[in-house]
C-alpha cells in the first residue's frame, strides 16, 4: 500500500529466545490451555496485521502495542507480545508481519482499499469498531468468525461478553479477547485519589463495592462534598480549584451504562434493537446529567479550552496533583498514574441503585480494537490456525503481563484495586448503538452531554424524531449480514 510506513516485519527468530519458549513448551504439558488445533508447518509464510498507530486526537497513549515486538526490552507487556510471536512463530512456521497506518482515520481507507481492489494483503486486522469495523460490516466486508476454521469462540480466550453481544443475527464479525489489550485498556473505570477520599470522610469505596451500595447517586452526593473553590474567587477553575470528578463525552456512555442498559438491545432473535426511549435507560441518563453537567462539581474535557492535548495536560495533571476526588476515565490511565504520589484505587462504574444485580463496565470502541478477517482472505485455513495459536498463547504470557505486572503490579496499588479489576473484566459491556451509530442514535443521546446544568427536558423529543431512522438503518446493515455466505 502506498504512502504508509510498514513496521519491522520478520517475527523474532525462536532462538533469539529459547530459555523462555522452552520453558513454555515444559510447562504445556500440565498447565496450558492448548488450543484444538493441527500441528502445521506453515515453512515460513508471513502473517500480515493490520494495525492502527498513533491518533493524534487521541494522543500517544492509544498507540497499538499489544500485535509486535521488536525485541526484548524488559517491558512486561512488550516483552509477553515478543515471547508469543516468538513461539506461535517458531511452532507454526510463520513470520509476523505488522503493516501500521498512520491513524485511527487512515483505517477505513487502507482496508476498504484493499477488499475493494480484491488485493489479499491482510491475513487480519486489529482496528476500532466504532465507525471502522462498523463500517466494515455495513459493506459486506468481512468473514464471518463462526465460518472460519479453527476458530473456536466458545474458548475462554475470547471474551464471551463481546460475542454475545456485538453478534448480528447470529454471525460474529469481530471479536476481542486474550490476544488483544487495547480493549482492556479501554475498559471504563472509576479512579479515586485516596488522600482526598480520607480528608472528606469518605466510607471505604471498595466495601460500597462488595456490598452492592456503590450507585450513581453516591458518586455524585461525594463528588459534590469534595468540589471546592480552593482560591476563592468564586469560580471553578481548572487549574486551581479542587473537582469532584473528571469526565469526558464518552463517559456519559460508560457512566449510562453503568446501569446495565445499552442505547441497542437485541431481540430472540440476535437482531438488534432501540433502547434509548427505555426508561430505565433515560433515568440513568438523567442521573448522569445531573453529574456531569454540573460543571461545579465536574471538570468537563470538552469543556476546557487552551490545550493542545486536554487529558495529557489538564485532566491527568489535576488528578495527579490531587484536585480531583474521581476520575471517570479508562483503565490506561493506572499505566500512566504509575509514578503519582498520591495513592489511588480504581472501582467500577457504579449502579443506577442498590437494587441492581451487579455491576456493569463499558468498553470505548472508539479506542479498543477487535479481531477481524476480511473476505478477500484466501487461506481461511491458515488464518484460522494463527489467530488461534496467539489466542490460546496469549493467556500464559500477554494476558498476565497486562493484567498482573503492568496493571495489578504498577498501575493498581492496592490488594483491594485488584479484586476490583477482577469485576471490572468480568462485568464489560459493548453497545452496538456506540458503535454503529444508527440512526444517528448515539450522537443524539450524548447531545446533552457538555451543556452545563442536567436538564434532560428535550431527550424525548429528539430521540422521537430520529426514532423511525433507527430501525431503518439497523434493517439496512442486517440486509448486507444476510447476503453473506
Amino acid at each position: 500500500p502506498a504512502d504508509e510506513t510498514t513496521a519491522d516485519t520478520t517475527a523474532p527468530a525462536a532462538e533469539n529466545d529459547v530459555s523462555t519458549i522452552s520453558e513454555t513448551e515444559t510447562e504445556a504439558e500440565d498447565t496450558e490451555l492448548l488450543p484444538d488445533i493441527p500441528k502445521l508447518d506453515f515453512e515460513g509464510r508471513t502473517f500480515t496485521i493490520l494495525t492502527s498507530g498513533l491518533n493524534d486526537t487521541n494522543g500517544k497513549d492509544w498507540i497499538t502495542y499489544d500485535v509486535y515486538a521488536e525485541s526484548i526490552n524488559g517491558e512486561p507487556i512488550n516483552d509477553a507480545v515478543y515471547e508469543r510471536n516468538a513461539y506461535v512463530g517458531d511452532k507454526y512456521g510463520v513470520k509476523f508481519i505488522e503493516y501500521t497506518v498512520a491513524d485511527y482515520f487512515s483505517q477505513q481507507t487502507e482496508f476498504s482499499q484493499s477488499v475493494n481492489a480484491g488485493t489479499d494483503e491482510y491475513d487480519m486486522a486489529a482496528l476500532k469498531p466504532e465507525g471502522v469495523v462498523s463500517s466494515f460490516i455495513n459493506n459486506g466486508y468481512l468473514i464471518d468468525l463462526k465460518t472460519v476454521p479453527h476458530i473456536d469462540l466458545e474458548r475462554e480466550w475470547y471474551d464471551q461478553n463481546s460475542i454475545s453481544q456485538m453478534s448480528l443475527g447470529g454471525r460474529v464479525f469481530s471479536v476481542m479477547g486474550d490476544m488483544l489489550t487495547m480493549d482492556d485498556d479501554a475498559t471504563a473505570a472509576v479512579f479515586f485519589n485516596k488522600k482526598l477520599a480520607d480528608s472528606n470522610g469518605l466510607p471505604n469505596l471498595y466495601d460500597m463495592v462488595n456490598e452492592g451500595t456503590w450507585t450513581i447517586d453516591k458518586l455524585t452526593e461525594y463528588a459534590a462534598a469534595a468540589a471546592n473553590d480552593a482560591n476563592g474567587d468564586g469560580a471553578m477553575d481548572e487549574k486551581n480549584d479542587v473537582w469532584g470528578a473528571l469526565s469526558e463525552y464518552a463517559t456519559t456512555f460508560a457512566l449510562i451504562s453503568g446501569s446495565g442498559y445499552t442505547m441497542i438491545n437485541k431481540d430472540e432473535n440476535d437482531i438488534p434493537i432501540d433502547a434509548s426511549m427505555d426508561e430505565h435507560y433515560i433515568a440513568m441518563y438523567e442521573k448522569v446529567l445531573k453529574l456531569q453537567n454540573n460543571w461545579d462539581i465536574t471538570l468537563y474535557a470538552e469543556g476546557v479550552s487552551g490545550y493542545s492535548d486536554v487529558w495529557t495536560q489538564c485532566m491527568d495533571v489535576t488528578f495527579q496533583s490531587d484536585r480531583a476526588l474521581f476520575n471517570v476515565c479508562w483503565l490506561n490511565r493506572a499505566s500512566l498514574f504509575r509514578e503519582m504520589e498520591t495513592d489511588f484505587g480504581i472501582i467500577p462504574m457504579p449502579k443506577y441503585d442498590e437494587t441492581q444485580d451487579g455491576y456493569h463496565s463499558f468498553v470505548h470502541m472508539y479506542c479498543a480494537n477487535c479481531i477481524i478477517i476480511p473476505k478477500t482472505n484466501r487461506d481461511l485455513d491458515r488464518t484460522g490456525v494463527i489467530i488461534e495459536a496467539l489466542s490460546a498463547a496469549s493467556v500464559d504470557t500477554l494476558k498476565p503481563a497486562y493484567y498482573d505486572k503492568a496493571l495489578k503490579g504498577k498501575g493498581s496499588r492496592d490488594e483491594e484495586s485488584s479484586k476490583m479489576l477482577d469485576i471490572i473484566f468480568a462485568t464489560r459491556i459493548f453497545d452496538l448503538g456506540y458503535m454503529f451509530n444508527w440512526g444517528s442514535v448515539y450522537t443524539n443521546v450524548g447531545s446533552l452531554a457538555g451543556k452545563k446544568g442536567g436538564d434532560i427536558s428535550g431527550y424525548s423529543s429528539t430521540m422521537q424524531k430520529a426514532a423511525k431512522l433507527v430501525p431503518k438503518t439497523i434493517q439496512k446493515t442486517m440486509d448486507k449480514v444476510d447476503e453473506i455466505e
